[in-house]
Order: structure tokens, then C-alpha cells, then sequence
């Protein structure tokens, strides 16, 4: 029996994060993070960022996000300063303990992608024609769904 397309969306996506969280979550426990508070310093080590911008990457609230910087600031990862021009703005940067983090995380990242070596080239071309089709879909699917 097949899977209707309102059930199968919710099921692939929860497997696939399900999945990327096995995946990842033991580099960034080894950092003593949260695959969440990775990413967040994977942000962070592109440009600094105000929370607001690290609310939408998460997918998180404001509120939420501002107390796991917080944490992460408490730590020693990152810094927190707020906006001069608007005192409402808090600007995120990383730390040096920050930066060893996000490269050390990278470093068993790129341990994956060396195992992609392996991967024939077809298969590798529609992984990323997959995610890339994915991600413009949900996009689509969150941009015409607001306000319902």
C-alpha cells in the first residue's frame, strides 16, 4: 500500500533529520555541543550575525534563540554584543573556542566526504539535484502556506 503525499512528507523529513542528527550529532557531542548549537557556530564561523539571523537558520523563536546563544556564550564560544545604533540587536561572533570547535567539527566532516570519493558520479549528480529540488520545494511550500 502507498503512502499518501500528506503523510510521507512529514515521515521523510523527521527520517531525514532523524538520520543527519546519527550522523552528526557525535562531532558535535564531542565538542560537548548539540548538533543545534553546531550549527549555529557553523553559521557564525561564515560572519558574525545578530540573533535574529540565527533565529531563522534554527528555525527557532527569538526567545529560544537568544538563550541558546546565551549558553553558548557562557561556555566561551561565542560573544554577544549589542547593536550600537539599535540596542535591541545583539551581534554574534565566534570566540577562538569557537573557532577550534567549528574546525574540528569540520575535520570529521571532511572525513564523509572523502567516503564520497566512493560514490559513483550518477549517484552523486542526483543527491544534489535531490536536495537542491527539495529545498526550493519547501521553500515554495513555506512562502505560499504563511497566513493559513
Amino acid at each position: 500500500m502507498d503512502c499518501p503525499i500528506q503523510l510521507k512528507i512529514p515521515a521523510v523529513a523527521q527520517m531525514l533529520k532523524a538520520k543527519t542528527d546519527r550522523l552528526l550529532a557525535p562531532l558535535a557531542q564531542a565538542e560537548g555541543l548539540t548538533s543545534l548549537q553546531m550549527c549555529v557556530l557553523l553559521h557564525l564561523y561564515q560572519a558574525e550575525a545578530p540573533v535574529g539571523t540565527v533565529s531563522q537558520v534554527t528555525g527557532m523563536g527569538q526567545a529560544n534563540a537568544s538563550s541558546l546563544c546565551k549558553k553558548l556564550e557562557e561556555a566561551g564560544y561565542l560573544t554577544r554584543v549589542r547593536g550600537e545604533s539599535d540596542r535591541r540587536v545583539v551581534n554574534l561572533s565566534l570566540t577562538e573556542a569557537g573557532r577550534g570547535a567549528v574546525e574540528r567539527f569540520r575535520r570529521g566532516i571532511d572525513r564523509y566526504v572523502a567516503l564520497l570519493e566512493d560514490v559513483p558520479p550518477g549517484q552523486k549528480d542526483a543527491l544534489a539535484r535531490g536536495v537542491q529540488a527539495a529545498e526550493e520545494i519547501l521553500d515554495f511550500l513555506y512562502e505560499h502556506g504563511k497566513g493559513e
